[in-house]
């Protein structure tokens, strides 16, 4: 879970330091929370998804 919260955190960083530069703070910094929540909670539930397929498909 640890690893988990560093990766969206370390995501909406990036975008609150995107969002500071271009003077936009918190549209990149939900951006930068929404990429963070889908690479921590979306990927590998879709990856889980294709991994099920193929082993009824056999």
């Amino acid at each position: 879970m640890a690893k988990k919260s560093i990766i969206t955190g370390l995501t909406t960083l990036v975008g609150f330091i995107f969002g500071f530069y271009f003077k936009h703070i918190f549209v990149y910094t939900m951006l930068g929370l929404a990429v963070g929540y889908l690479i921590v909670f979306w990927i590998p539930y879709f990856r889980k998804g294709q991994q099920q397929r193929r082993r009824n498909k056999k």
